[in-house]
């Protein structure tokens, strides 16, 4: 397995199309043909960085949005 493999969701396809759920080793479950799957995690992507890009991005339209209403006012 890789680093990113998600283990506890793994299945095999048969070669008949049908899908099981691998459990415990799945030794007993494979036959010559499956296929196995083996889905990878989903990234995380929510760090400091990126929290601190939104902020900034969020809080630069809201002053432009901002400045567009003062200047409709006067």
């Amino acid at each position: 397995y890789s680093e990113n493999a998600k283990k506890s969701k793994k299945f095999i396809v048969y070669m008949n199309g049908q899908v099981t759920k691998v459990k415990g080793s799945g030794k007993k479950q494979i036959e010559p043909g499956c296929e196995i799957i083996v889905p990878s995690k989903v990234k995380k992507r929510t760090n400091m960085g990126d929290i601190l890009g939104y902020a900034t991005s969020f809080s630069s339209l809201g002053l432009m949005i901002a400045s567009i209403a003062n200047l409709i006012k006067k």
